[in-house]
């Protein structure tokens, strides 16, 4: 142990280390408890162990002290969690509002069209409407698809031969 400020016993990182696995299922409770979602628990319970190997000089150097000064870091770290949960949804909120005031009039397709496209591939589909819906480019809807723009020009091409063929029955 290392002798700090006020005679408190700090904890070399060896110790830290060593002690650290012993509190992540306690931590992980403590979140669980409080946190809607396993996944953001586990965020939290990261967050909290880098929060203390930071300042893993200032820790306390008893398992006991320990425990309370990473508890105390949780309580932080879980406040913290908490006032981004609330920004999110207050944002979703707000947009959500803004997006009742917009007027979208709605694509009307017949039932052959839509049978047409529901047995394209999903991949095919999108790309067709992409660029017949949505205004774009066979090589700018092949990039939101993730293809590089000679195959999107292939498939765009494939596709809506398939789509024809399909009408036509």
């Amino acid at each position: 142990m290392i002798e700090g400020d006020f005679g408190l016993e700090l904890l070399p990182s060896a110790d830290l280390e060593s002690m650290l696995p012993s509190l992540l299922p306690d931590l992980l409770r403590y979140f669980i408890r409080r946190l809607d979602d396993r996944e953001d628990a586990a965020d939290a319970v990261a967050e909290t162990a880098i929060v203390l190997w930071r300042q893993e000089r200032r820790l306390p150097g008893d398992e006991e002290g320990l425990r309370r000064y990473a508890f105390g870091v949780a309580r932080r770290v879980l406040a913290t969690a908490r006032r981004g949960r609330q920004r999110r949804i207050a944002l979703a909120e707000r947009l959500r509002q803004s997006l009742l005031d917009i007027e979208v009039q709605p694509v009307e397709a017949d039932g052959d069209l839509h049978r047409a496209l529901a047995a394209l591939a999903a991949r095919d589909r999108e790309l067709v409407l992409l660029v017949a819906w949505e205004g774009f480019g066979v090589a700018e809807a092949g990039a939101v698809l993730g293809l590089q723009p000679d195959a999107a020009r292939q498939r765009y091409s494939r596709a809506r031969a398939r789509l024809r063929d399909n009408l036509k029955e």
